[in-house]
């Protein structure tokens, strides 16, 4: 059995251009005419950015869809919101994401500010790169307290 590592993993600092636009690594980038599909979302009250792929965004709807616990009408409303709240994107020629203005200010990205993409598998999140620092750090001491005794994440 062998192991395929994801096409979303690492993390890179990117610059935004005056346009709200950032260049996507070449391995992340979906093929030609693929879509990506933003959703605006927070972590720890600090706000941000997921590019999700059509699959990824196929398996969201899926775990809600197929979500037991919840009634008929908390999935369909779920489902509504879900699709409400994103935003279908495409990159231009060169391999940069356009994000709406008002989409970049409300995840506290500025024109000429520096990003952080990262990876998380199957889709990849775009912070602000301070506000990721925050986010990344209570991640590190939340896993690490978690998974301790696992050895994976500490000797």
């Amino acid at each position: 059995m062998s192991f395929v590592l994801p096409k979303y993993h690492g993390s890179q600092e990117h610059k935004v251009d005056p346009k709200y636009r950032m260049s996507i690594p070449v391995a992340w980038r979906p093929e030609d005419g693929e879509q990506l599909i933003l959703q605006k979302l927070s972590k720890d009250g600090i706000p941000f950015i997921r590019a999700l792929s059509v699959s990824a965004f196929e398996d969201a709807v899926n775990a809600i869809n197929n979500h037991t616990s919840r009634t008929v009408g908390e999935i369909r409303e779920a489902i509504a919101y879900l699709y409400e709240t994103i935003l279908v994107v495409t990159l231009n020629a060169q391999g940069k994401l356009l994000i709406p203005k008002d989409w970049s200010n409300q995840a506290g990205i500025e024109a000429e500010s520096t990003v952080k993409l990262v990876g998380r598998g199957n889709y990849f999140d775009i912070f602000n790169a301070a506000d990721h620092a925050k986010v990344s750090e209570a991640q590190a001491a939340r896993v690490s307290a978690s998974m301790a005794d696992i050895g994976v994440f500490s000797s």
